[in-house]
């Protein structure tokens, strides 16, 4: 079970034993979700939440996008700190975690939901942001994500495993280089609702090294 005190690392191994679990539970919602898909065209690119607490005490939100022929689903893992903010990971079995920090979603709230229920700030900012475009600087523990308001900065917990998100900066403030690689990661979350798709694909070295003479 995770608890306030757990580290970022901490957190997804404690998520990670929840995934079977969970995707038990979530059989039934996405088969109903895939029923409605092909009567109601107008579900399509519309994202869905669905909550779950799972019998190992975590708290879920399961985060859907119906497309044309795939549906998305990301699962995130939410808990309150011992300083009462809330904090998520995103969880991907086979491929990287990102552990979200509380100052993310404040800095987005600040920006996008100044209404004063966290939880509910917490559920938009999952709804609204499911999908991720990621790179990392190589040689550095810097790792960048594109989602679709903004931009995050964070770091390697664990390389190419575990992030944790720190920082999270709207389209207005980016600067010029930071603009140039939004549209990369853009490109990656849209390939991300393709059929065809590795889980953690999507994380790419932004500075690749020079070619040895």
């Amino acid at each position: 079970m995770i608890v306030p005190s757990h580290s970022p690392e901490e957190v997804v191994r404690e998520a990670l034993r929840d995934m079977p679990a969970l995707w038990n539970k979530m059989q039934a919602p996405i088969a109903r979700l895939q029923r409605q898909m092909r009567v109601d065209k107008s579900l399509r690119l519309v994202p869905q939440l669905f909550e779950y607490r799972s019998p190992g005490g975590n708290n879920w939100l399961v985060a859907m996008l119906p497309a044309k022929k795939v549906l998305t689903i990301v699962p995130f893992v939410w808990y309150r700190g011992t300083d009462g903010y809330y904090r998520a990971a995103r969880i991907v079995q086979d491929g990287v975690c990102y552990h979200i920090s509380h100052h993310v979603l404040e800095q987005y709230a600040e920006r996008f939901n100044r209404t004063g229920d966290g939880l509910a700030r917490l559920k938009e900012f999952i709804r609204e942001n499911m999908c991720f475009g990621t790179e990392h600087l190589v040689g550095h523990d810097d790792v960048r994500v594109g989602i679709t308001h903004g931009f995050i900065i964070g770091k390697w917990v664990v390389p190419h495993q575990v992030a944790q998100l720190i920082t999270f900066v709207d389209h207005g403030k980016l600067f010029p280089d930071q603009l140039e690689q939004m549209e990369r990661l853009d490109q990656q979350r849209f390939e991300s609702t393709r059929p065809l798709r590795i889980p953690g694909y999507n994380v790419k070295p932004w500075d690749l090294p020079r070619p040895s003479v």
